[in-house]
């Protein structure tokens, strides 16, 4: 039965569809499931938002046409087909158009052995869509405009998005394919895996992995214990986890990283602060300003062949630091080694004097200007050695 009520919500008119049942098939037992399946379709013409509410898993697929088209498969675990139909009296479908958006609302008894799954058709050209449920997964696919997306707790899986997209979850995975606009994700606990984002992007999870391929623009990262993978990055990079290793492959601007528990690599960037409290750090074709401390691992920073480097610092408390200097960049190196005698200063430019290394009690003490000096670069080692190696 289907039938239309004209009502009035803030002075706008408008009609509500109540679905009580259009199945499309009967009860089908299943083990000890009763399985029934009900669709719906109506016309989103006139509207230009929708919001979809449910309490199961919802599948939202976009499409040519211009009408939501929904499908619904209802399970109940139930004793007899009898208490499966009365079961069925708890589940209602409510549509309805208020301006420009369009409400797709599921509801279910309020049992842990009912579930209803919808998947959801609608126009692709419209400019937003917002998926809530209360604990099941989402998937959306084939949308142009833009994707909010929200669940207590289950996964949420999207691709092929044009105008960006939100997502929630309250402890599940979150698996992102290519979106054209900025994506910004958030979870109580669970991992993250993003192909491609087109703008501003923001990744945060209580605990689990973050990889993510390529950002057109700036990343945020932070978890609060996992790895965090970077492919490539047009902007700058802010990383922070608390245990795991911190890898970016390239940025254009500068990588800013923390780690509490773990390595931090950086393989391109204009520009590094980086922190570390138990690992190592390691820079490859840097230039801009460094900054990269750890209170235990050695450090190693390669500098980028053409490319100076701005007023820097390096230090550790407990490892080694290794610089590798191309031949063709101009900069002052002024070392510090308080390992009092044990530790070393030792340079492969004739340039750079090195003072107190056969004093036990003395710092050893490097200075020197490499073609004709520059910017500043400062390395600080509390127990270690220094290494000043010419690169290519």
């Amino acid at each position: 039965m289907k039938f239309a009520v004209p009502l009035t919500v803030l002075g706008t008119a408008v009609v509500a569809h109540f679905v009580a049942a259009q199945p499309g098939r009967g009860l089908v037992h299943e083990g000890p499931y009763w399985v029934q399946t009900a669709n719906g379709t109506f016309s989103a013409a006139s509207a230009s938002r929708l919001r979809i509410i449910a309490s199961g898993n919802v599948v939202l697929q976009g499409d040519p046409g211009d009408r939501v088209v929904y499908t619904m498969n209802r399970r109940m675990k139930a004793g007899s087909e009898e208490e499966a139909r009365t079961l069925l009296r708890g589940f209602e479908v409510k549509t309805a158009v208020r301006g420009e958006w369009v409400y797709l609302t599921v509801t279910s008894p309020a049992s842990k052995t009912v579930s209803a799954d919808v998947m959801v058709t609608v126009p692709r050209t419209m400019r937003e869509a917002w998926v809530e449920t209360n604990g099941g997964s989402v998937q959306a696919y084939d949308f142009e405009g833009r994707l909010q997306a929200q669940t207590s707790g289950g996964q949420v899986q999207v691709d092929r998005i044009g105008g960006g997209a939100t997502i929630r979850t309250g402890g599940g995975n979150i698996v992102v394919g290519r979106v054209h606009g900025p994506v910004k994700c958030y979870s109580g606990g669970g991992s993250m895996k993003v192909d491609s984002a087109g703008g501003d992007s923001w990744f945060e999870t209580a605990g689990g992995e973050v990889w993510v391929r390529e950002v057109l623009g700036p990343i945020h990262v932070s978890t609060g214990a996992g790895n965090v993978k970077i492919g490539r990055s047009t902007a700058a990079v802010f990383a922070r986890t608390a245990g795991g290793l911190i890898e970016v492959d390239s940025a254009t601007g500068i990588v800013s990283a923390e780690n509490s528990g773990g390595a931090i690599q950086v393989n391109a960037a204009n520009g590094v602060r980086c922190e570390s409290s138990s690992g190592a750090i390691r820079l490859r074709n840097v230039d801009g300003a460094l900054r990269a401390a750890t209170a235990a691992g050695n450090i190693m920073a390669e500098l980028l062949a053409g490319h100076p480097i701005q007023d820097s610092l390096l230090s550790t408390n407990a490892g080694d630091i290794t610089v590798l200097i191309p031949s063709n960049i101009a900069m002052t190196v002024m070392a510090w080694n308080e390992s009092a005698g044990a530790g070393r200063i030792v340079s492969d430019f004739p340039e750079i004097r090195i003072r107190g290394q056969a004093l036990i009690a003395t710092p050893v003490v490097a200075e020197g200007a490499i073609n004709g000096g520059g910017p500043v670069l400062r390395l600080v080692v509390k127990s270690g050695s220094i290494y000043l190696r010419r690169g290519k």
